[in-house]
């Protein structure tokens, strides 16, 4: 079988890791198969497995009209079985069978993530035309599942949950020399909570801001670091800690590169999740395989993804989050059952078993047709 991926997206934060995950663990399952990996100029260094397939390098942009003509070209020229889109656009002309992974419904639920109206439509209707061209979609999540079927009326038949796979390098032992080195490069102190995210309105920074002065208002000392791109969002997010009087005790560590993370993760007193909206919660995992207690919104896929590993409450409600928050940072116990259930729980995000599980969805869809 000759299977293609369209990876372009490859380079994103959270879907690009998604994407070197899956297909590599794939190519290392099945390597009787042939591959075809579609990458945009320059992205070919993140995916480890390439050495074991053809590399297309396509400079057609992703939500373009470009690409509707590109991709099926490559796909004749060659030759593929199968198409695995691993975002959720899709070549309208359907050349070959084609799996779609879709994460989420955040362009329904959400639109204003996209900040663009021309964006907000075009990701809607493509995101439509998956659904219905597509012969599976994957989803990482039994919540975006229903959402799927809720907003793009598919048949629930169609879509198979396939969880995001934990990266390895996460399972790593961090040595205490690599966690005093990152927290000196922030110019963190002392014991600290960790959020690592985006700039969206769902992630809900300014739910965390607000609980964490509570948190600080009941005269616990330490200190929130805010990890990840946050563009316009910063000057928002430093007002805001002005406003409540906690600046001095809020570090905002900008993009932190993927070499770093499990020392950041492994260093944090309390990994948190304030975020109203999220298809999987990759970080969430991330930060219990590190060994770091998570304390989690009450909501969307995070009770699905977190299991019984995390303690949740309503971020919406400042109050009730930082009393779970605190009791994470204070409480010995339950800190050490949280990190035994974390461990546990990252394990079933196994890259082994999730890569055969692709694989059967592909073997059986060929097999029907």
């Amino acid at each position: 079988m000759r299977i293609a991926f369209d990876l372009r997206r490859i380079g994103n934060l959270g879907v690009g890791r998604y994407m070197a995950c899956l297909v590599n663990a794939i190519v290392e399952q099945a390597p009787q198969h042939k591959y075809v990996f579609i990458m945009a100029p320059g992205t070919e260094r993140l995916l480890s497995s390439t050495a074991h397939g053809q590399v297309i390098v396509s400079s057609a942009a992703y939500y373009s009209v470009t690409e509707q003509f590109a991709i099926p070209m490559i796909l004749r020229k060659y030759k593929a079985d199968l198409l695995h889109a691993l975002h959720f656009v899709v070549p309208i002309v359907k050349v070959c069978p084609t799996v779609v992974t879709i994460h989420d419904a955040i362009h329904f639920v959400y639109p204003e993530d996209l900040p663009s109206w021309k964006g907000r439509i075009y990701a809607k209707t493509m995101m439509k035309a998956a659904g219905f061209i597509a012969d599976r979609i994957l989803t990482v999540s039994e919540y975006s599942k229903a959402d799927i079927v809720r907003y793009l009326g598919v048949d629930p038949k169609k879509i198979v949950v396939t969880h995001s796979i934990l990266d390895k390098r996460f399972l790593a032992a961090q040595n205490a020399a690599s966690l005093r080195r990152v927290k000196q490069r922030l110019g963190v102190t002392g014991d600290f909570i960790l959020y690592v995210g985006i700039f969206r309105a769902r992630k809900n920074h300014f739910g965390l801001l607000d609980a964490f002065a509570v948190l600080r208002g009941t005269g616990v000392r330490i200190q929130l670091v805010i990890a990840g791109p946050l563009g316009d969002g910063e000057k928002l997010l430093r007002d805001r800690a002005a406003r409540l009087g906690v600046e001095k005790d809020v570090v905002f560590a900008g993009f932190v590169p993927d070499e770093d993370l499990p020392s950041l993760y492994a260093a944090a007193k309390t990994y948190v999740c304030p975020s109203l909206y999220e298809g999987f919660g990759q970080t969430l995992i991330e930060a219990m395989a590190c060994g770091t207690p998570v304390a989690s919104h009450r909501g969307s896929s995070l009770p699905e993804v977190c299991g019984n590993a995390a303690l949740f409450a309503n971020a919406n409600d400042p109050v009730e989050f930082a009393a779970q928050l605190r009791w994470s940072i204070e409480d010995t116990n339950l800190r050490s059952v949280l990190i035994e259930r974390g461990h546990e729980n990252a394990a079933r995000f196994n890259a082994e078993k999730i890569a055969q599980r692709t694989l059967r969805v592909y073997s059986d869809m060929l097999a029907k047709r």
